[in-house]
């Protein structure tokens, strides 16, 4: 009985109903794990419990799921939480900043700066079902570019804000970029999910030599 439960979550998302129906819940899953690690990402961040700094989830996230067409359904609701996910996802950002640290003009930048990257992913339009090393090139090098603007919009902000002469600002922010890049390791785990959830068993017919029958075979998409 204990199991039951756990059994009846599993069914709805990795099975039940047809394929069409299937892939709309892996999708859904997909972008709420995304957002689920974006405000994780942040939580470790400011609790000091990333390795180093600027090594986060939340840019490269964007640029993942913010890089995929994603099909969910005729659901309006979901069709809403997909097209606008940077924007949802990037709430819990904003209010943890706020409860940690309070409202500081530099948010403007940060936030703002977020908001680009996940714009700079949406451009690639890619789809989930193209092999995985095309996927995982696009992504990357979506990602790398979204750092670097990032960090460059940032670090101008920093410098408007706070009177520090912008040159100094840029030196300084070189160790940061570097860091920052490390991100990028998290890119194939998250392109990987991706091609994992969309994994839906189709079923189809299989033409059989003459004298024989017709059968049901199945085809992973």
């Amino acid at each position: 009985m204990r199991w039951s439960l756990p059994r009846k979550i599993a069914l709805k998302l990795f099975g039940g109903g047809g394929p069409e129906l299937v892939l709309a819940r892996r999708i859904k899953l997909f972008v709420l794990l995304g957002i689920v690690f974006i405000a994780i990402s942040k939580l470790l961040y400011l609790r000091g419990l990333m390795p180093f700094p600027n090594f986060e989830l939340i840019i490269v996230t964007l640029v993942v799921i913010g890089s995929f067409s994603l099909y969910t359904g005729g659901n309006k609701f979901w069709r809403v939480v997909t097209r606008y996910f940077g924007i949802i996802a990037l709430v819990s950002v904003f209010l943890i900043d706020i409860g940690f640290w309070g409202l500081h003009k530099i948010y403007i930048f940060t936030w703002s700066g977020f908001m680009i990257c996940w714009l700079l992913g949406m451009r690639n339009k890619l789809s989930m079902f193209d092999k995985f090393k095309k996927l995982l090139w696009r992504t990357t090098l979506t990602a790398a570019v979204a750092i670097l603007i990032f960090d460059i919009y940032t670090a101008f902000g920093w410098a408007l804000v706070s009177g520090t002469g912008l040159a100094t600002v840029f030196l300084a922010q070189i160790p940061f970029t570097l860091y920052h890049f490390c991100s990028l390791i998290f890119v194939p785990p998250l392109v990987g999910l991706g091609k994992a959830m969309v994994k839906v068993k189709v079923p189809i017919q299989v033409a059989v030599p003459v004298g024989g029958r017709v059968r049901a075979g199945e085809h992973v998409g």
